[in-house]
């Protein structure tokens, strides 16, 4: 969600109180910028973005929200209370994006072949719902990828070891290696050279691997502790791809 779309989501979001501006803004921080914390610069920053007038101060208003136990400050910043979280969940339903990306998920299991499959499937859905993005991001990659792995072994190992063999010689200069299982793909090979020899060999497409090599740098951004921020639109953004462009395409 753009923060413009909270101000469609809101009716009258400008004519409500400072304080709940400042609630509905760290909500939106948390729940779709993925931010653990947030500063009043980073509320202002809302503001200024909706071109809403500010606040002569916001300090009086967050020793009142803090006093009041609508949010919570350590020395990370500001968080918003778990009954603040709750409310605005409850009051703003997810919107009509989400619920196709949820069904797009819920609809998947046909398209699995096997239970493995289907156990990262129930993952990412699970992290989705709850609004663990970061996770979301890591699990939903983990479906793809070994989906691809899935059909690489049971129907391409032939074309994938000579490929393999013929365009990273190096790695078989001590004898040929070859690919048999899924645990030979995780033990002999990074994600990365992986999906490469699947292109060489025709496996899969250059714009399959394009979509696949962008989303592996999200998934390491997401998995390794990082400035990045991993909110709802960009787990949103992910799943949409690489379920429709690479789960549902190898085949």
């Amino acid at each position: 969600m753009e923060l413009a779309e909270l101000k469609s989501l809101i009716p009258g979001l400008n004519e409500k109180k400072h304080a709940e501006k400042i609630c509905l803004f760290g909500w939106f921080l948390h729940q779709h910028l993925g931010k653990a914390h947030f500063q009043p610069s980073d509320i202002a920053v809302c503001y200024d973005k909706l071109h809403f007038t500010l606040p002569s101060s916001f300090s009086g208003y967050f020793q009142n929200l803090v006093r009041h136990e609508y949010l919570i400050r350590n020395a990370s910043g500001y968080r918003l209370s778990a009954q603040i979280r709750d409310r605005f969940a409850a009051e703003y339903k997810p919107t009509g994006y989400k619920v196709q990306v949820t069904k797009l998920l819920r609809d998947l299991p046909a398209s699995l072949p096997n239970l493995a499959e289907r156990t990262y499937l129930d993952e990412t859905l699970i992290c989705y719902e709850n609004g663990a993005f970061r996770a979301t991001v890591v699990m939903a990659w983990n479906l793809a990828y070994h989906h691809l792995c899935d059909h690489v072994v049971n129907n391409r190992l032939a074309d994938f070891n000579n490929t393999w063999q013929t365009t990273r010689k190096g790695d078989h200069k001590n004898g040929a290696r070859v690919i048999a299982t899924m645990d030979d793909i995780n033990q002999e090979l990074k994600e990365s050279v992986f999906i490469e020899i699947c292109k060489n060999a025709n496996i899969i497409t250059k714009d399959v691997w394009k979509i696949m090599d962008q989303k592996l740098g999200k998934r390491n951004s997401a998995a390794h502790p990082s400035t990045v921020n991993i909110g709802q639109l960009q787990a949103e953004e992910f799943i949409d791809d690489i379920v429709k462009n690479v789960v549902l395409k190898i085949v």
